[in-house]
């Protein structure tokens, strides 16, 4: 099971692949290396049998006779002494097609051959090159024009003229050299090209070994992580080696390699999934305990009623309590609905509205709530000439920010505080911004960063109401008209909202 594992692994299949492509390298540049080499030695030997085959013509023109016949017997020991240090067969063929020296002649051969009498030899005429080409110094590769058929191997001839001062043709010298049948393995068996092979290969097994740890290294700690996250622990990091803890060095890095990036990547997602655990468990927390409340003093009320502990004069009084908790139960969830609807996509019913009355109609809805508390409302309004501030988006989601923001305002601002509304014009952008302050106690700068997430609360432990959605809803729709959203600290001391919408 293990070994079957390894084979399964990055690591081991990174490293057959590599070796299996060093080793079709290596393959390809032996077959290159054996046909250039090959090549070479042909080109070499055909130099040397045709520098063969002038030599003998030159000695053989100085010892044949008008005849035809060598006067000189010596040239016999000659011939064969270049055709042992040759390993070639040497022909000397004089200007009647006969053969009056060689060093060797094959049955094969002699079978093609006239023979007059005995001992004498007569060439065919379409052998005697030279004549027919009318070329000095011949080569040729193959079977001679079918006369070494029969051997079945390939034969590399040279063919020189005799030499003749009168011009006309006296004959002409051939060498014949079989080549030997060599093969690939045959050839890398010879001299030191197994040891150099064997050396190049174990060096590129080392850079294999080294580079395929460091490809693979991120991708094992990658699965790792993965495995680790898919048992529930979102703590898990990637830390490549050689990285800072914690940072994402790819920023500053002038190259960033993919796998960097898919760590990096990685990180992130973690990251948010951890971000969405976190959430959630805020969530059922804060769900629990707004429900709880209502619930329970319902469920008292309701028990009071039917167990005679809450007398029959009594029962509208705590019905009304019960309708009020029911309607409180009621806003939370349509909360809770609308912050999910808000998560999938959404069509904005996009049209042209004033600013300015939305936030009249949400001052005048929530009349009770500032009277309740005594708070003062300070206006500044900016306004054409017709006395309106033109917007465009969808009116509807906008108003609800304006709501929600407002909402916020009075919940955390004291008794006999302040709200002040503002909209304005940003310079020479086709923006205006709408902003939302109050004298309350403010948001910790540090809670900046969080305080349009999900769920979020600045104080958990609070039990006044709200669930954490408002400002996150707010955050969504303003995002969704491709809008802008901030959080500061006010003049008055409290908190301030300033969005962004587009100006038609």
């Amino acid at each position: 099971m293990r070994k079957l594992r390894l084979i399964r692994s990055v690591y081991a299949r990174t490293i057959m692949l590599l070796t299996l492509a060093v080793l079709v390298v290596f393959s390809v540049l032996g077959l290159v290396y054996y046909s250039i080499v090959s090549l070479e030695a042909v080109r070499q030997q055909n130099v040397r049998l045709l520098n063969s085959a002038q030599a003998i013509s030159e000695v053989v023109s100085e010892n044949l006779n008008a005849t035809g016949e060598i006067t000189n017997r010596e040239i016999a020991s000659y011939v064969n002494f270049t055709a042992r240090s040759t390993g070639a067969l040497i022909w000397v063929i004089n200007h009647k097609r006969e053969i009056v020296l060689y060093s060797n002649l094959p049955g094969y051969v002699i079978e093609k051959l006239e023979r007059p009498r005995p001992g004498q030899y007569i060439i065919d005429g379409k052998y005697l090159v030279t004549r027919r080409t009318g070329t000095t110094g011949i080569n040729q590769s193959g079977d001679f024009n079918g006369l070494f058929a029969e051997s079945g191997v390939r034969w590399l001839s040279a063919a020189w003229p005799i030499a003749s001062a009168t011009g006309f043709y006296r004959g002409e010298v051939h060498v014949h050299y079989q080549q030997n049948p060599s093969s690939l393995a045959s050839f890398l068996m010879t001299g030191s090209l197994v040891a150099s092979f064997l050396a190049a290969f174990g060096i590129a097994l080392i850079f294999i070994g080294i580079l395929s740890r460091n490809i693979t290294r991120p991708i094992r700690l990658l699965s790792h992580a993965a495995d680790r996250v898919s048992r529930g622990d979102l703590s898990v990091r990637v830390e490549l080696p050689g990285s800072r803890s914690g940072t994402d060095d790819s920023a500053g890095a002038l190259v960033t390699d993919d796998l960097t990036v898919l760590v990096n990547t990685m990180n992130t997602m973690i990251e948010k999934l951890e971000n969405q655990e976190r959430d959630r468990k805020d969530f059922i927390s804060s769900v629990s305990h707004d429900l709880r409340t209502p619930i329970t003093s319902i469920g008292g009320f309701v028990s009071g009623m039917i167990d005679g502990t809450i007398p029959a004069d009594r029962f509208m009084h705590y019905l009304g309590i019960v309708k009020q908790e029911v309607a409180r139960l009621q806003v939370l969830v349509n909360t809770m609905l609308e912050g999910h609807l808000l998560t999938d996509d959404r069509t904005l019913n996009m049209s042209v509205f004033d600013i300015n009355q939305v936030i009249k109609e949400d001052v005048i809805g929530l009349e009770a709530l500032l009277s309740e508390k005594q708070l003062g409302v300070q206006t500044d309004f900016a306004a054409d000439e017709t006395g309106r501030l033109l917007v465009l988006g969808d009116r509807e989601a906008i108003n609800r920010v304006v709501y929600n923001i407002l909402v916020n305002a009075i919940r955390f601002t004291p008794v006999d505080g302040v709200v002040a509304l503002t909209t304005r014009r940003l310079g020479k952008s086709k923006e205006i911004e709408v902003i939302i302050e109050d004298s309350g106690m403010g948001i910790p700068e540090s809670e900046y960063p969080y305080i349009f997430d999900r769920f979020y609360k600045i104080d958990k432990s609070r039990t006044s109401g709200g669930s954490g959605l408002g400002l996150y809803i707010s955050r969504t729709i303003l995002a969704a008209h491709g809008q802008r959203i901030t959080v500061g600290r006010s003049d008055l001391g409290g908190a301030r909202f300033a969005f962004t919408l587009a100006i038609p």
